[in-house]
């Protein structure tokens, strides 16, 4: 099967109209649904190579771009969706976000965010060039983080709402056309200056530093009431898919009742602002009519998965019926699995571990601007031991809520026995292994590659690049 098309949104907005004109296309191709990427934009499974070329082209007279004529074009993440409906900065409207959107003429090649740091919808630092709300109306802070790494960097000043862009295309014109600048030799000192002698926007000096809110987990999914009296309502697939018969019917009722409209969210989901009192009765029998549930519980919710994966998905559903059948809460916990740790925006990551059905747990012990810091807490476990690890997590967590004194027990090594030194190739960013001995199969890697015989090869768990790895010599 092909990749699939990855249509971009503006910062997490679509109008009705277009997505219910390329849903036809894409019904006509075949299709029966859609999925919404944790990056905010859509992704079509097409059948061919062919198929994929034409409907790309289709898409792009409705004037949405595609990863089609650029495979490294990234959509802007935006907390757009979240405008009026969770807390908000006072001067982060809606137009403000549309009028920094306006400025890309195309699609950046690096991750960029564009976030307030009051709500919680969308996570402030899952991109390269993360753009935060500060306090002084137009001004942002601005946060760096190179592919694969799992640390911040702050530029030292604010940026204009004007200059977002061109500060975009400065950062890219180093960070892809100059090694010297991003090399192994280079500093931020370095990079900065590079990068603000082609830089010419307003700034203005960090006067107070970004402060973070606690993260927790947003409730967003099914109807609430908004602040102007009328319903917002989000709109979750346990499978992530979306099928075409309910988008179409989606649209058409947004037709019908003045929506302009429609947002995704980097959980998957489908955002519907403004709902009137007096259509709430036909958004109820939308959902009855194609048995779409609201108000599901926060394990269900929590989670952050790869777009496209439905391995993963399936993971992540044997977890849910376990947890169904276990006394534990998780409504303040998130859970990322197999996403990399550079990018996970949850309290635990669960990472393979040589196969497809041993996980590694990990959880966030420090949360800060610069870095995210996550501990080991249980290793290679099996999946029908990954609900039991959660129980015994979530516990411990709430234990130390209950009596901040309490600390985890630090991990018992195990029995001493003579083993004897291998060679394995260590990422320097993560600290992950690469051991020939035992491959990567959960990436198709067999048993007994040499690290040498790999390419295109990065990092399964924060993607560095393979020329950053280092030997050393473990047990």
């Amino acid at each position: 099967m092909t990749k699939p098309l990855r249509i971009l949104t503006h910062g997490g907005s679509i109008a009705p109209n277009d997505l219910r004109q390329l849903v036809g296309w894409a019904a006509n191709y075949g299709l029966t649904s859609l999925e919404v990427s944790n990056r905010q934009s859509l992704l079509l499974n097409l059948p061919s190579a062919i198929t994929r070329e034409d409907m790309a082209r289709r898409i792009h007279d409705l004037g949405l771009p595609t990863d089609e004529a650029d495979s490294h074009a990234m959509n802007i993440v935006s907390s757009l969706p979240a405008t009026d409906v969770f807390p908000d900065t006072p001067w982060l409207t809606a137009g403000v976000y549309l009028d920094v959107l306006a400025q890309f003429t195309t699609a950046p090649r690096l991750k960029v965010n564009l976030i307030d740091p009051a709500q919680s919808l969308v996570a402030p630092f899952t991109g390269n060039v993360n753009f935060v709300a500060s306090p002084e109306p137009n001004y942002w802070y601005v946060f760096l983080r190179p592919s694969g790494s799992v640390r911040r960097y702050q530029w030292p000043i604010l940026i204009e709402s004007e200059f977002i862009a061109s500060f975009v295309r400065a950062v890219e014109k180093h960070y892809f056309g100059n090694p010297a600048d991003t090399g192994v030799r280079a500093t931020l000192d370095t990079f900065y200056r590079a990068v603000m002698a082609d830089f010419q926007g307003r700034t203005r000096k960090v006067a107070e530093d970004l402060k973070l809110p606690q993260a927790i987990m947003p409730l967003y999914e099914g109807f609430h009431q908004t602040r102007n009296g009328n319903c917002w309502l989000g709109l979750y697939r346990k499978n992530y898919a979306f099928s075409l018969e309910f988008i179409t019917a989606l649209c058409d009722l947004c037709r019908d009742t003045r929506m302009g409209k429609l947002y995704l969210t980097p959980y998957k989901t489908l955002l519907i602002k403004d709902i009137r009192e007096g259509d709430r009765p036909a958004w109820d029998r939308l959902l009855g009519r194609f048995g779409v549930r609201t108000n599901l519980p926060a394990w269900h919710l929590n989670w952050q998965l790869p777009d496209a994966d439905e391995q993963t998905v399936l993971v992540r559903n044997q977890v849910l019926n376990q947890l169904d059948d276990t006394d534990v809460r998780t409504d303040a916990l998130s859970f990322a699995l197999n996403i990399p740790f550079s990018e996970a925006a949850a309290s635990v990551v669960l990472q393979r571990n040589g196969s497809e059905t041993t996980f590694d747990m990990y959880q966030r012990t420090g949360y800060s601007t610069t870095n995210s810091q996550y501990v080991l807490f249980a290793k290679s476990q099996p999946m029908a031991a990954l609900s039991e690890s959660i129980r015994q997590l979530s516990m411990a967590y709430y234990e130390r809520l209950s009596s901040p004194e309490t600390v985890l027990p630090e991990p018992q090594p195990e029995a001493s026995a003579e083993r004897p030194k291998i060679l394995v190739h260590q990422c320097p960013n993560c600290l992950s292994r690469y051991d020939a001995h035992f491959g990567e199969p959960h990436r198709s890697i067999s048993a007994g590659t040499a690290f040498g015989d790999l390419t295109e090869y990065v990092c399964g768990v924060c993607e560095g690049e393979k020329a950053q790895f280092k030997a050393v010599w473990a047990m």
